[in-house]
């Protein structure tokens, strides 16, 4: 993914991703709340979110709060979007919830989107498809034995 020119890293997807999850369930986003999530010490915060106010990602005054701009929004967003994807997916094929999430963290960030919409539609195809759960039920128990 690239913005004004600019290839947004795995690291700077992670902190959007971290902080829009941040936002949404608290409400406001600070430093050490996005240092205990990220499992970093908070000057690593900081230095990140001086690199996402350049890219006008974030807007952040020391010591207060960070705010997601439209830009930052819009990206943490699609990371989100990927992430519970991959993790309903892996989920659906029977990956422990925990391996599903940490393996869904790595995998939002390499995957095309032509493969990502492949697996959204598998996903939906198993809710719409008449025997779709007895199918994934089968395929759980074959990959069992």
């Amino acid at each position: 993914m690239t913005v004004n020119s600019q290839k947004i890293t795995r690291s700077v997807e992670d902190y959007l991703e971290v902080m829009f999850s941040l936002e949404k369930e608290k409400g406001t986003i600070r430093v050490k709340d996005v240092a205990q999530s990220l499992g970093v010490k908070p000057p690593s915060v900081v230095e990140a979110v001086k690199k996402l106010s350049q890219m006008d990602m974030v807007s952040y005054e020391r010591y207060g709060t960070i705010k997601l701009k439209d830009e930052g929004l819009r990206i943490a967003e699609i990371v989100s979007c990927r992430h519970q994807l991959l993790k309903d997916f892996l989920i659906l094929l029977g990956v422990e919830g925990a391996v599903a999430e940490n393996d869904a963290c790595s995998m939002e960030h390499v995957m095309d989107v032509s493969t990502l919409n492949k697996f959204k539609k598998f996903v939906e195809f198993t809710d719409v498809y008449p025997n779709g759960h007895d199918f994934i039920k089968k395929f759980i128990e074959y990959s069992e034995k």
